[in-house]
């Protein structure tokens, strides 16, 4: 058995609601939280390994708790397992045609899979990424967004293969 989180009713009513307007960083990784993901995962769908401190934040306000999950559970995630996409392992820095493509890829999935005008603060912050280092902080919004999508899911693990190709 491996550690994981779930949210709590507080945790749940706040993604509905955001009564409580958490930062950012901290709603991202209260919205990843799913109880089935081990902390590995959620560490590599952060593509950060400090995220100890997050947690304890979101624990000791009530907003997820500790579980026990099976060692399996990363092969629920529709997409792969952790390991084959790791923000993380990616390189530190590509050209920029990469760059412009990873850009791209993921405007126009989150165009496809949610209309022109549905996720266009991503979208902008994606479009406004100089970096692969900025546009990675970017990655697990995208994949949020895409696990919104049933079509998105279905092709989830194509869909990251072909961007991490260039991100």
């Amino acid at each position: 058995m491996m550690q994981a989180y779930a949210k709590t009713a507080k945790g749940v009513a706040e993604v509905e609601t955001r009564a409580d307007r958490l930062k950012p960083a901290l709603r991202r990784l209260l919205i990843l939280v799913d109880g089935k993901k081990p902390l590995d995962a959620l560490k590599s769908m952060i593509g950060n390994d400090a995220i100890d401190e997050p947690l304890t934040q979101l624990v000791e306000g009530g907003y997820i708790e500790a579980i026990e999950a099976a060692n399996d559970a990363a092969a629920d995630l529709p997409g792969s397992s952790p390991s084959v996409f790791d923000v993380a392992m990616l390189p530190a820095e590509r050209d920029a045609k990469a760059l412009d493509k990873a850009r791209n890829y993921m405007i126009n999935t989150l165009k496809h899979f949610h209309g022109p005008y549905t996720k266009l603060d991503l979208m902008r912050l994606v479009q406004a990424s100089e970096t692969h280092a900025q546009l990675r902080t970017h990655y697990a919004d995208w994949l949020r967004c895409m696990h919104e999508s049933t079509m998105a899911e279905r092709r989830l693990n194509d869909l990251n293969r072909e961007l991490f190709e260039v991100l």
